[in-house]
């Protein structure tokens, strides 16, 4: 693949992914065919901000988890996230972040 294409596609998906798998990806995409840059950008991906969001004002019915498509953990955090007086859902609010940017990462990983 071209270093203009990695760049573009690095430039979209770049901040909906963990900083410390990017240059993973940009080696990866870098010994990739240009057949798979459309095939890249056009994939749908989590939107981190969103799921952070989601997380902090609708995080205690789970909706975090279910958007990310974690339907298990979702179920359980509406079933039992009052049990744990709201921490889980408090610290959910970081790990769901992270969450979504590392399947996003793994959803880039399995189209290369």
């Amino acid at each position: 693949m071209t270093e203009e294409n990695v760049r573009q596609i690095l430039g979209i998906v770049g901040d909906k992914l963990p900083e410390e798998k990017v240059m993973i990806l940009k080696s990866k995409l870098a010994s990739a065919s240009d057949d798979k840059v459309d095939e890249i950008i056009c994939t749908p991906l989590h939107n981190p901000t969103h799921i952070l969001l989601f997380s902090i004002f609708l995080g205690g019915l789970g909706i975090d988890r279910f958007m990310i498509g974690d339907t298990g953990l979702g179920v359980g955090k509406l079933l039992l996230g009052w049990a744990t007086c709201g921490l889980w859902p408090l610290i959910d609010i970081f790990i769901s972040y992270k969450k979504a940017k590392e399947k996003n990462f793994n959803k880039i990983m399995t189209l290369l």
